[in-house]
């Protein structure tokens, strides 16, 4: 995270409102079990709970199983039930992967296999189901070879890449309507992080800027001016190159770093915080909204 002064973001929270600021899309929320859509009744209390708290977008993860050479997803029926339950509901969706080695190099042949049996799987969504694209939380920095540092992690750094990539090329080719979008801590602007891809050295969360549609940043923070602060590196490189970026808040119970969650904080200091955000988002055409993880926390605080 580059660090910027108290005054730029108080700029951004006191700004009006540009006539051509694209606005926010509201608030959305990572939903990461599949018990929260696999019945009925869990999909209607998703969508309900949705409606009660003024979120307007989920990211649901999904599970892959491999039968024979072919990927196959998890619970299709009841996936495609909540998207059209949202979507009836002005609920926009994603679909969400994650794993932290998924684009490790020796995995991108699997991962495109799974990504091409999930675009096969929204082509067979009807209208009314607004499936917006595909994001992925991969968080590569959790493994051992991130954490030795080096070539090692120059490796891993440049296997994300150029996974996204390749998943740019088949985006583009086979289903441009849907959006690519990844999930990234907000410290991947930092000079450490400045790597070579392509050609061209550069930080690396603008490497993946340039290869995504959108990026939701772990801004994970309780004051809104430390929020804003920490993705405004991103948020000015998404200026430049007209993409969006995604401010998020944690709700769910830490056991390294509590103080950075809000969980145990009172849902009135937690509302003022999203409000704040949402207000900036308003005004900039390049803060899309904010997004909340997850709904487990969000749950277990409401």
């Amino acid at each position: 995270m580059r660090i910027f002064p108290v005054f730029l973001v108080a700029m951004i929270l006191a700004v009006p409102v540009t006539l051509n600021a694209q606005g926010t899309d509201g608030l959305g929320m990572w939903v990461w079990s599949k018990s929260a859509f696999s019945t009925q009744e869990s999909r209607e209390k998703l969508v309900q709970f949705c409606l009660q708290h003024h979120i307007s977008h989920l990211d649901v993860h999904v599970e892959m199983s491999w039968d024979g050479q072919n990927p196959t997803l998890q619970n299709p029926g009841a996936l495609k039930d909540l998207l059209v339950l949202a979507g009836q509901k002005n609920i926009t969706t994603s679909i969400l992967r994650g794993d932290p080695r998924m684009f490790f190099s020796q995995k991108h042949g699997q991962t495109l296999e799974e990504l091409r049996a999930l675009i096969a799987f929204s082509q067979t969504m009807p209208k009314e189901a607004l499936l917006k694209g595909i994001k992925y939380d991969v968080e590569p920095y959790a493994t051992k070879e991130w954490k030795a540092g080096g070539e090692t992690r120059r490796s891993v750094m440049h296997g994300y890449l150029a996974f996204l990539h390749k998943a740019r090329v088949v985006f583009d080719q086979e289903t441009p309507h849907l959006l690519l979008g990844v999930d990234i801590p907000f410290w991947w602007d930092e000079d450490e992080f400045v790597t070579e891809f392509e050609g061209r050295s550069q930080r690396f969360s603008e490497h993946v800027q340039d290869l995504t549609d959108f990026i939701v940043i772990m801004s994970y923070w309780r004051d809104a001016r430390k929020v804003l602060a920490s993705v405004e590196g991103e948020r000015k490189y998404a200026e430049r190159i007209e993409k969006l970026v995604y401010p998020s808040l944690e709700t769910i119970q830490l056991k390294q770093n509590p103080h950075i969650s809000f969980w145990g904080v009172p849902a009135d200091e937690f509302w003022k915080t999203v409000n704040q955000i949402q207000e900036a988002a308003k005004r900039d055409p390049v803060l899309g909204g904010v997004r909340i993880h997850s709904y487990r926390g969000l749950m277990e605080k409401f």
